[in-house]
């Protein structure tokens, strides 16, 4: 009977034996250091090459972009293996409070050892029931109709469709374009997300938010202006509005592709509220600005306008930049607040521009 026992002992210390891989280590060494926020602990367990595209400044601003969205780190397990190209790739679903994070651990082994050679963000599953994809994406558009709906009951009721679907139009160009420009830069450097840039400090995320800021003021500024300098004022608004709708349509439709296919959470309802109002200032904002760089460029003043209208935006969009990399209240408090009065400007200087011209060319007809 004894025998048996000790059988039985042996059996199960095995299997736990087997059952434990050789990299084990490392995670726990990974998850250790990620908890603690000390990178110590993680650094011997780092090849060469990952030691220097992960130093201590990478390692930190990871850390807190993890913790930022997520919460504090509490567990670990693993989920699964893989094997590409030499190397094991090990999926740990590390929990935290908000999240359960999926890390796919890239090992290779050095010397008999198993080093850290990579690691990603493979999958995040929220623990906060957020509201359903399509509804999430009802929100912003709403804020872009809401938008047309506020012309429509200050008296602009015969709607511009042609121009409302040039302003998608450029919408979409603006898209396809505007983030070459403002990723080149990053990526000639071998800059690849929002980690590195946060790795290093705040004065680079500054200059960082400075320059995408600005070139989607002049981008898009610049664009509009071509577009609309030749239109009649009512045209020229039609235009703007239309921008600010393609803007509610097409960028929360390439979020919502994203999340489809490389995963993530949906937002809270009142995030989708946020993302409502901003679409509707948004909206407003692209209208004044299209209306008022008409008017200039028929009153012999449209590149200063152009100009002006150009800085304001980069400043407004510096913010919302810097946001995407600090998350803060204030900042974003900032950006709506921004929004809002140059918006309100813009409108009560352009918006009697049009209507004199329209009672005019009533007169004239």
């Amino acid at each position: 009977m004894k025998k048996i026992m000790i059988l039985l002992i042996l059996l199960l210390i095995s299997s736990f034996v087997l059952a434990e891989r050789p990299y084990d280590g490392v995670a726990e060494a990974t998850f250790e250091a990620l908890k603690s926020g000390d990178y110590s602990i993680l650094q011997p367990y780092l090849d060469d090459d990952m030691k220097k595209a992960f130093d201590e400044k990478q390692f930190n601003a990871f850390r807190e972009d993890l913790i930022s969205k997520y919460g504090q780190l509490k567990d670990y397990t693993f989920v699964k293996e893989g094997r590409s190209s030499g190397f094991i790739l090990g999926y740990y679903s590390f929990e935290f409070e908000k999240a359960d994070v999926t890390l796919r651990l890239v090992f290779r082994e050095v010397s008999g050892d198993y080093k850290l050679s990579g690691m990603w963000i493979d999958a995040v599953n929220s623990k906060e029931a957020g509201i359903p994809l399509g509804v999430a994406l009802f929100f912003p558009v709403l804020g872009g109709f809401l938008a047309l709906l506020t012309f429509y009951i200050l008296g602009f009721r015969k709607i511009g469709v042609a121009e409302i679907i040039l302003g998608i139009i450029l919408v979409a160009i603006t898209l396809g374009i505007q983030p070459l420009i403002q990723n080149a830069p990053f990526l000639a450097v071998g800059i690849k997300s929002n980690s590195d840039i946060i790795a290093k400090g705040t004065a680079f995320v500054i200059l960082t938010a400075i320059w995408l800021g600005f070139v989607a003021g002049f981008f898009q500024e610049s664009l509009k202006y071509a577009f609309s300098r030749s239109k009649y004022l009512n045209e020229a608004l039609f235009i703007g509005i239309g921008f600010g709708l393609g803007e509610a349509i097409l960028v929360p439709a390439l979020q919502a592709i994203q999340i489809s296919v490389l995963g993530g959470s949906t937002p809270q309802l009142s995030t989708a509220f946020v993302s409502m109002l901003e679409r509707y200032l948004a909206a407003l904002f692209h209208a004044g600005t299209t209306v008022v760089l008409a008017y200039s460029y028929r009153n012999g003043f449209g590149k200063r306008a152009l100009l002006g209208l150009s800085v304001a935006h980069g400043i407004i969009d510096t913010f919302a930049a810097y946001y995407q990399f600090k998350p803060s209240t204030i900042v974003l408090a900032i950006t709506y607040v921004l929004l809002l009065i140059v918006s309100v400007l813009l409108l009560r200087y352009g918006l009697p521009k049009v209507k004199e011209e329209k009672e005019e060319n009533r007169i004239v007809w």
